[in-house]
């Protein structure tokens, strides 16, 4: 992959990505529903992927062509600039995704020191027989304890882990409910693999880890799902009032005991005092009247975000002034054609030949 080309998908793939998430927001917003936000937003992490791989395994329709035809030499200069700036782009763009795949292998292993050595593991299945929770996951659930933090988080690698605080545990012997509460909402997470979309949403955001809008897209994709296991965790309990409690009193634990304690790169129950207001507003809106939503919403919302990503998938930016005008499509990529010649698939993996765009004789004639 030379440098222009790295630069075209770059500049493209930012174009794209800002359409997907602004779709995928605006639908949820029309959704209404948390559970199906929730797979909107795994599936518009899905798009994201596809998006990235399509641009970098197949080639794609020009629409649209570089919008002025410069002379020989503006387009050597146009050529030698272009390289430089995407050259120092593509050299921040791999600094800032080596660091954010350091940072989070270095929350992997500090996850797994403070679960070794500062958790005590508990039975899964006594305490949920003690909290009168059914769950099909009890087999392969491990629960811990731990005094070190204020708020339950839960975690998933190849086994669903919960990991609770001490004073709960301690504090349910006493007839607190809230333990039971905490384990719905948790038990939620893991029943509805939301594991599985922090993990994909982990992936979008190393890619683009400089794009506001996947920050966003994140955030939006974690408060829904705490919506959803929130909104369960009530519903199963029957009153929403005594849920809101639960929350005001893990807000008010985190409040009088940091809760930095908990690790990060987990599903945790909120030590965000903004993001527990929203949930606490949201459990009250639907305590007072559920809005009442229309069946067909969802799946052609999901419709609509799949061939969305479709379509935007051909609007290329026209940013490589070297492109050939003869054809209405780009070349395959190398890697791909390479793979593909070894079946004895001949696809195009060269401009076609146009006298304006042959870098020998722009070189030759500058000499």
């Amino acid at each position: 992959m030379d440098l222009r080309f790295a630069f075209e998908v770059g500049s493209t793939l930012c174009v794209q990505i800002t359409i997907v998430i602004a779709l995928t927001a605006t639908l949820q917003r029309w959704v209404v529903d948390a559970r199906w936000g929730c797979r909107l937003w795994t599936t518009c992490f899905l798009c994201i992927i596809g998006l990235v791989a399509a641009a970098l395994l197949l080639p794609h329709r020009r629409l649209f062509h570089f919008p002025f035809t410069p002379s020989r030499e503006a387009m050597l200069e146009i050529v030698v600039w272009q390289t430089r700036i995407a050259m120092g782009l593509l050299l921040v763009w791999t600094a800032g995704v080596v660091w954010s795949l350091v940072q989070r292998c270095w929350l992997c292993v500090r996850l797994l020191h403070f679960l070794n050595f500062e958790c005590d593991r508990i039975d899964a299945a006594e305490l949920l027989k003690a909290t009168e929770i059914s769950s099909d996951e009890d087999r392969e659930l491990s629960i811990f304890v731990s005094d070190k933090i204020q708020g339950p988080f839960c975690w998933q690698l190849q086994r669903p882990v919960v990991v609770l605080p001490s004073f709960m545990v301690s504090e349910h012997q006493t007839g607190d409910a809230t333990l039971r509460h905490v384990l719905l909402h948790e038990l939620e997470h893991l029943r509805t693999q939301h594991p599985m979309q922090h993990f994909l949403q982990g992936i979008c955001s190393t890619m683009f880890w400089f794009h506001p809008m996947v920050r966003a897209a994140a955030y939006r994709a974690e408060l829904t799902r705490e919506f959803l296991c929130d909104e369960a965790a009530a519903t199963t309990i029957g009153k929403f009032s005594v849920y809101l409690r639960t929350l005001a009193k893990v807000a008010e634990q985190c409040r009088r005991v940091s809760c930095d304690g908990a690790p990060k790169g987990t599903l945790a129950f909120g030590n965000n005092d903004s993001t527990l207001i929203r949930r606490s507003k949201r459990l009250v809106m639907l305590a007072e009247s559920k809005p009442r939503e229309a069946h067909w919403r969802p799946v052609l919302s999901l419709c609509i975000i799949l061939l969305c990503t479709t379509l935007v998938q051909q609007l290329w930016l026209p940013t490589n002034v070297m492109a050939s005008q003869r054809s209405d499509w780009s070349p395959w990529p190398r890697w791909t054609a390479k793979a593909l010649h070894q079946f004895n698939l001949q696809v195009r993996d060269f401009e076609s030949f146009e006298d304006r765009v042959q870098m020998h004789e722009l070189l030759t004639e500058e000499d």
